[in-house]
């Protein structure tokens, strides 16, 4: 099989996995602001090295999450039984220009290659008249082959930026219309092959997914709206809540690794499940795993409330109070 095949394999495979019975099909197609839709790549030659887009607040030469917070960081700690990291305030604050100070929750960071953690409160990071706001964060993800990250809050608005920039918010209903009247507790993506210029979407709310198809130039195409169901010896995905899930994409692995799409979903009954392109399932519990070990600077895991990672730096972020 190519890995061209492989790619529109595994993209549709992942829709069936995730979702079970289908309540609405593909077709529909919404272009906000006016985009044109576009037309996904298939190309069994492009084999290069994906290009990634670069995380909220940061750029090839400043990373804000660059330096590692230390163990004696007086803003976080360890984990507490109350679900908020010792030393820290469930609503933490910020200094201001004016003197005064700003209720934000904050995100927390795990470069993956060193094995250490920083953070930073957002609203520090998410600045600008259509940046979100620093608090009420529901669900994340950070695309792969194209820069662009969404931010959904509990009052149902989507916060995008795109190349850098944030781009006007808009209500739920309005950006992704399948969604309408959902409560979307986590948002997770799949890329496609190595240069193609459109990324499948899923936006969760218990018992209910809906997928689109997000293109570079700023067209959507609805995928699919679906009921979630348990799966077999994998995830609780129709009977329990999914918090949050994070997805990590190496597109060049396509066709010859299966894990070149990782996917860990965090669930309410505190369990952790990891499946990968091949579709095997692993358990760990959500306070020991690979994203949390009981390290100097990370978050009490349970605190957290959305997730997504950044191939560009290869950092887990994770958003929590």
């Amino acid at each position: 099989m190519s890995s061209a095949i492989a790619s529109e394999v595994v993209s549709r495979s992942f829709l069936l996995i995730f979702a079970g019975l289908v309540a609405c099909a593909g077709g529909d197609q919404n272009q906000p602001s006016g985009a044109t839709l576009g037309s996904g790549s298939d190309s069994a030659e492009d084999t290069e090295v994906p290009t990634t887009g670069i995380s909220a607040g940061e750029t090839a030469s400043t990373d804000p999450s660059a330096t590692a917070t230390s163990a004696t960081d007086t803003t976080s700690g360890t984990s507490g039984s109350t679900g908020v990291p010792q030393g820290s305030s469930s609503e933490a604050e910020g200094s201001t220009s004016t003197g005064g100070s700003v209720e934000s929750w904050h995100r927390y960071s795990l470069d993956t290659t060193l094995g250490t953690w920083s953070q930073v409160p957002l609203h520090e990071i998410w600045v600008g008249d259509n940046a979100p706001p620093p608090t009420g964060i529901t669900a994340t993800t950070s695309l792969t082959h194209f820069d662009r990250l969404f931010v959904i809050t509990d009052d149902a608005m989507v916060y995008e930026q795109a190349d850098g920039v944030w781009q006007t918010p808009e209500p739920l209903d309005r950006r992704f219309p399948a969604a309408a009247g959902l409560a979307v507790d986590a948002m997770v993506h799949t890329p496609g092959q190595v240069g193609d210029d459109v990324e499948e979407l899923f936006l969760v709310a218990t018992p209910v997914a809906v997928v689109y198809s997000q293109f570079e130039n700023g067209g959507l195409e609805l995928s699919q709206v679906a009921d979630l169901v348990d799966q077999d010896g994998g995830a609780p995905q129709g009977s329990v809540d999914n918090i949050w899930t994070i997805g990590r994409a190496d597109p060049s692995g396509i066709g010859s690794d299966a894990d070149w799409l990782v996917w860990h979903q965090a669930f309410s009954n505190g369990d952790l499940w990891r499946f990968n392109a091949a579709f095997v399932w692993e358990q760990t519990p959500l306070d020991d795993n690979v994203y949390f070990t009981g390290a100097a600077g990370e978050p009490d895991p349970f605190s957290v409330e959305a997730a997504y990672y950044d191939d560009a730096f290869e950092r887990a972020h994770f958003i929590a109070p």
